[in-house]
């Protein structure tokens, strides 16, 4: 699934330049360099996807064990931005990561063909969204499976394939984790509707989980 988006951009020039007909402002080619700097970029990290602008500083980490949920808890990391030249420093606390340092652009949810950029993939998790990865070797018929599924969530999902992972599957969502040996429909469809928009630059639960006192 592709989406593509219109970008534009607006300047205005200096009242001191004075320029012939034939001679573009120097604002618009200096606004064409940047932009085409930028698709640059982009193109070079993950091809002609839409890009979303994140925030501008990251998350700082804030873990929730919440052990009613599916999958398990993986210790929030510390998430700033960080540029492609400093992404393959980075160490994650797990495989795919859940949460750390990632691009300060992101993807929209989607069905990719290709391996995505953990910088992406990360800042996806930031905005609620669920991360379904498979390993490369999968088969057509589960490939075809976790795709339905995923255009089940259109708004939720991002699916793509991951070298990283050896075999099976691979849900992630902000802080949790869920491998599976096989395609489990119904243990995937909760994990999604379980931990969907969970996060979103911040917990929006504060305790998702019920507390159980003991009486008397």
């Amino acid at each position: 699934m592709r989406r593509e988006g219109v970008g534009c951009a607006a300047g205005r020039s200096d009242p001191g330049d004075t320029v012939s007909a034939g001679q573009p402002r120097r604002w618009a080619w200096r606004l064409g360099a940047a932009a085409l700097g930028t698709a640059a970029v982009l193109s070079a990290l993950n091809g002609p996807w839409n890009f979303l602008v994140g925030t501008v500083t990251g998350s700082r980490p804030v873990s929730q064990a919440a052990p009613c949920l599916p999958g398990a808890a993986v210790p929030i990391l510390d998430s700033p931005h960080v540029s492609a030249a400093q992404l393959p420093a980075v160490r994650y606390n797990s495989v795919p990561p859940t949460s750390g340092p990632h691009f300060g652009f992101t993807i929209a949810p989607g069905i990719y063909p290709r391996p995505l950029s953990t910088g992406l993939t990360v800042h996806a998790m930031e905005h609620g969204h669920i991360v379904i990865q498979y390993a490369p070797g999968t088969d057509p018929t589960t490939v075809g499976q976790l795709r339905r599924l995923a255009k089940r969530y259109p708004r939720d999902v991002v699916l793509a394939p991951y070298p990283g992972v050896g075999t099976g599957i691979a849900l992630t969502a902000w802080g949790r984790i869920d491998l599976l040996d096989r395609y489990d429909e119904a243990r995937a469809t909760r994990f999604i509707e379980a931990l969907r928009d969970r996060y979103v630059h911040g917990w929006t639960s504060p305790d998702p989980c019920p507390t159980v006192t003991s009486s008397g």
